[in-house]
């Protein structure tokens, strides 16, 4: 093809609509300059009135939607990936010690039971007025260095109020290009722009972290973390806020040892495996996977904690939670204990089977990229 031919983007269909809105209005002879933020006639355009208006209210008059899964609002929309036989990582064989271990035995996963729980756990949402689309990786997935490995975790990628942050990843080499192709796959398909990048030699495994409230963001320090990493990801979470990085309550765990997952002991180096939100100031936790410090800020803003027992933490991660709303979440049904206990808490619990994801590294909250919520609590909020 010559390469002075012109090409245009096909643009997703939000992004298509607000354009062809757009032209009507400009076809009609019905668009006006006047129309224009801070319009003054016979003067040219005020540029404080530009320096001044915050990008969370320009970018979905561009883009056509808004995106953003901060806070614990109701959840809307989701994105899951399609699980396939390659789910089972062959490579793994080839050295099983250079791969994180989990309580159940990854060599009995079974990719068929992993499809099937997987459709279990998109009717849940959907049952709850979620909208569920599905990712296809290429077959077989590959990355940066080679094959990818664990292409069902959707939450590689953070989708925050106005884009996607796109992390820089730490535990699974063989994961790098997982969040870029999601975040490609996000502004291709739904018109999310990514907004920010993890750079340098920062590391931060982005979609592990979650929201408590609007304004209390839970990262980690660890294996997926360093400080680089954290100080980039809390910049641009506070700015998906409309707060300063001092006015955000950036609650990070700090994690003990240099393994991912203590098969033994349950604890782990991602938040979302140690900590989840359950309620307006009421959260699921393994103690021994908290630090003191962020124990001691949870009781200090009097939040109710359910704690989990080693025995279910070790096998079943129920504290990997996909909370819907205020009240309501899903959970893994193989820890009966642990759900019996948020029952106690006065949460709804949506209960589904998980085992096989359990074997591969995480559970629903890490197998969901979320992509919009609607506005939730804020931490002074009264409960």
């Amino acid at each position: 093809m010559s390469l002075d031919v012109p090409t245009k983007p096909i643009l997703p269909a939000a992004w298509q609509a607000r354009t062809e809105e757009l032209q009507e209005l400009v076809r009609s002879g019905n668009f006006d300059v006047s129309q224009m933020p801070g319009y003054k006639r016979g003067e040219p355009p005020d540029t404080d009135v530009w320096h001044k208006t915050d990008y969370l209210d320009i970018y979905p008059k561009i883009y056509g939607r808004e995106s953003g899964a901060n806070g614990i609002g109701k959840l809307r929309e989701v994105a899951l990936t399609e699980i396939t036989p390659n789910e089972r990582f062959e490579v793994y064989d080839q050295d099983p010690a250079y791969f994180p271990n989990m309580g159940l035995a990854y060599t009995d996963l079974n990719t068929d039971r992993m499809a099937e729980q997987s459709l279990q756990y998109q009717a849940a949402l959907e049952q709850h007025g979620v909208t569920v689309h599905r990712i296809r990786y290429p077959d077989p997935p590959v990355g940066a260095f080679g094959p990818q490995r664990g292409t069902w975790a959707a939450n590689e990628l953070l989708i925050v109020r106005g884009g996607s942050i796109v992390e820089k990843i730490a535990i699974n080499p063989l994961g790098f290009g997982r969040a870029e192709y999601l975040a490609m796959w996000a502004f291709s398909n739904l018109g999310i722009p990514p907004i920010a990048t993890i750079a340098g030699t920062g590391v931060a495994e982005t979609g592990p972290c979650f929201w408590l409230a609007e304004d209390v963001f839970v990262l980690g320090h660890g294996l997926a973390y360093n400080e680089s990493g954290e100080r980039q990801l809390i910049e641009a979470v506070a700015k998906s806020t409309r707060l300063t990085v001092d006015e955000l309550h950036a609650l990070t765990i700090k994690f003990p040892g240099d393994q991912y997952f203590y098969p033994d002991t349950g604890i782990s180096h991602h938040p979302d495996m140690v900590l989840g939100p359950l309620d307006h100031r009421k959260v699921i936790a393994y103690p021994p996977g908290l630090d003191y410090r962020t124990w001691q800020w949870l009781k200090e803003h009097d939040f109710t904690i359910v704690e989990v027992d080693t025995d279910e933490q070790r096998e079943y991660a129920p504290v990997n939670v996909t909370i819907i709303e205020p009240g309501l979440v899903i959970m893994h049904e193989e820890a009966p204990k642990a759900m019996a206990a948020v029952r106690k808490a006065g949460v709804e619990v949506i209960p589904v089977p998980y085992s096989e994801f359990l074997r591969s590294g995480g559970g629903v909250h890490c197998s969901t990229l979320r992509i919009l919520r609607d506005p939730g609590p804020w931490l002074s909020d009264p409960v």
